[in-house]
């Protein structure tokens, strides 16, 4: 695609933000929502005037249910996905299973805490991409938007960078909580967090979308140098209580032990 510029449209989830980019008349979407999320993105696109058939991609960044839990939605409308290899097993095996069963609670659990009315999160825990993603891939369709491998909250995170422009979305690499910046929860890998995001201080963006915060624009450069140090700092730190108590439950993916000691 030759086209560079592009709108952002944002669509409130269940739990996350998800973002439609428009280039023309094509739309790409950052990741597939919640199960429930389906619903939200094809009544956004009927209510501009377009379709399901105008949405050409959706980029799976993890597989977390805020972020995965859309896909065979999307998948079963006919709508290409992409993600990566590794993301796609995240959740097999036996303590695989029983990490995703974890992960559905933990979503409903987040609902809650927002007084959010109970809907579906049920989701694939394994599926098959139409497109594997590596670090420094562009994108199928979109070839302005490249892909950053940021692991650290599971293994197999990536954000999706458009240099053109200037706009990064970092998915769950960082949110923004009540006005506060702040790491996701859990931070499985602590290392490979802190390379990720040293990583992105060296990428030049000036608007920064996430999925946890929405979209923050005319962002300088020094309060992103300032913003990522400060979140380094705290890698391995988890504040909140009940945070603590479910930490022991986040650790049952086969992964996470084969790769406990991966560096950057």
């Amino acid at each position: 695609m030759s086209e560079y510029s592009f709108i952002t449209h944002e669509i409130k989830g269940y739990i996350s933000s998800l973002f439609l980019i428009q280039h023309g008349n094509d739309f790409l979407l950052l990741d597939g929502g919640c199960s429930c999320d389906f619903k939200r993105v094809k009544a956004y696109l009927e209510n501009i005037g377009k379709s399901l058939n105008d949405l050409k991609l959706v980029v799976i960044t993890h597989m977390h249910p805020d972020h995965a839990g859309g896909v065979r939605h999307f998948k079963k409308a006919g709508i290409p996905v992409a993600s990566t290899e590794g993301a796609y097993r995240w959740y097999r095996g036996i303590g695989g299973f029983l990490q995703h069963k974890i992960d559905t609670y933990l979503a409903q659990f987040s609902a809650r805490k927002r007084n959010k009315k109970r809907e579906d999160v049920s989701y694939w825990r394994i599926f098959k991409p139409d497109f594997l993603l590596k670090d420094g891939d562009k994108l199928p369709f979109f070839d302005d938007w490249e892909v950053i491998s940021t692991p650290g909250h599971t293994l197999y995170d990536i954000s999706l960078y458009n240099r053109r422009q200037g706009v990064l979305y970092v998915a769950d690499l960082i949110l923004n909580i009540d006005g506060k910046f702040v790491l996701p929860f859990p931070v499985l890998f602590p290392q490979l967090m802190k390379c990720s995001l040293e990583k992105i201080k060296s990428l030049e963006f000036n608007t920064i979308l996430l999925a946890h915060g929405g979209v923050f624009d005319e962002i300088k450069e020094p309060e992103i140098l300032s913003l990522i140090d400060t979140l380094k700092e705290k890698v391995g730190r988890v504040e909140k209580r009940e945070f603590l108590l479910f930490l022991p439950l986040c650790t049952l993916v086969h992964d996470k032990w084969l790769f406990r000691d991966k560096k950057c």
